[in-house]
């Protein structure tokens, strides 16, 4: 996990949040034109693993619903650690050969990102990550834990007249 300081975000105006429909991700743009990204510890799109998603609280899904509309200032910006119940459903045969289940349960400590914004009434937002499993059949959970989020800045990909730019200027380049 390589985390920039969550501090490096103070004094920001986020002007718009994006959640990814295919990756545990969230962007957050900013209006002097740089982008971040909150992403989860050891996710890898090519071997996902148990499922993942990030989760937040309920003041910041209305921020969520906001999209691309903000302008909200960031007053405070920190890593936390939080700490929540873990969970795993093991099947058992008994000496009959009867299925039960025995439930495990740990406390989990895992990193969540939290912001404070100039809102009228400031408040710390969380988003945190959620690893969680399903019965195939019965759709009842049979496993939930939880995995460390991180801030990375988003590089920002070369705009198409510089690439052409670029090429022209290369040795027997015949590029516009």
């Amino acid at each position: 996990m390589h985390s920039v300081d969550p501090q490096t975000l103070v004094g920001k105006t986020l002007t718009g949040v994006r959640r990814s429909s295919n990756h545990p991700t969230l962007t957050l743009d900013f209006s002097d034109h740089t982008t971040y990204q909150i992403l989860v510890d050891g996710y890898n799109p090519l071997f996902p693993g148990v499922p993942k998603e990030l989760e937040w609280d309920e003041l910041f899904e209305k921020i969520l619903a906001e999209g691309t509309s903000l302008a909200l200032t960031v007053t405070d910006c920190a890593l936390v650690t939080l700490s929540d119940r873990a969970f795993e459903r093991r099947q058992k045969s008994d000496i009959s050969d009867r299925l039960s289940s025995e439930d495990l349960r740990w406390d989990q400590n895992h990193l969540g990102v939290a912001f404070k914004f100039s809102e009228p009434v400031p408040r710390w937002h969380c988003v945190w990550a959620m690893l969680e499993d399903r019965d195939k059949v019965e759709g009842s959970c049979i496993f939930r834990s939880y995995e460390d989020v991180y801030l990375s800045p988003c590089n920002a990909l070369p705009r198409k007249l510089d690439i052409v730019a670029h090429l022209a200027r290369l040795p027997g380049s015949k590029a516009p």
